[in-house]
């Protein structure tokens, strides 16, 4: 009886591992649209960001033609991006706050390393 009671206890550890190992980060994967501003004017430049799945990123300008590729990452409420760019080859770096909820991501940008020397972005999602 105890090796039965020890295989089903067994069984439920598996399951509830699996079941923890679900990407907890799912809403944020798909398109988001939104814009960026220097310092701390309105943001009013269009950007597109494509989140993969896997923490890479892809940024769109309004044409469709790509600005750069990256990665990013979610902890939380914590969300940290980066790109380097197709023509200029410059890291910019994204800090800010992910509400899945809202369906929004809002912070500041700027010039790896520095995620606040640029100005300030808000995304939301497509």
């Amino acid at each position: 009886m105890k090796f039965i009671k020890g295989i089903f206890f067994a069984a439920y550890v598996l399951i509830s591992l699996s079941s923890c190992s679900k990407d907890d980060n799912a809403a944020i994967i798909g398109t988001w649209e939104g814009h960026w501003g220097f310092d701390f004017d309105e943001p009013s430049y269009f950007e597109k960001w494509e989140i993969k799945k896997g923490g890479d990123l892809a940024a769109y300008n309004s044409n469709g033609g790509t600005l750069g590729t990256g990665g990013w990452k979610v902890d939380g409420f914590n969300f940290t991006a980066h790109y380097t760019t197709t023509s200029s080859h410059k890291t910019y770096k994204f800090t800010g706050l992910y509400s899945d909820v809202a369906g929004e991501i809002t912070g500041n940008w700027g010039e790896a390393p520095s995620s606040a020397d640029g100005g300030t972005f808000l995304m939301h999602k497509q």
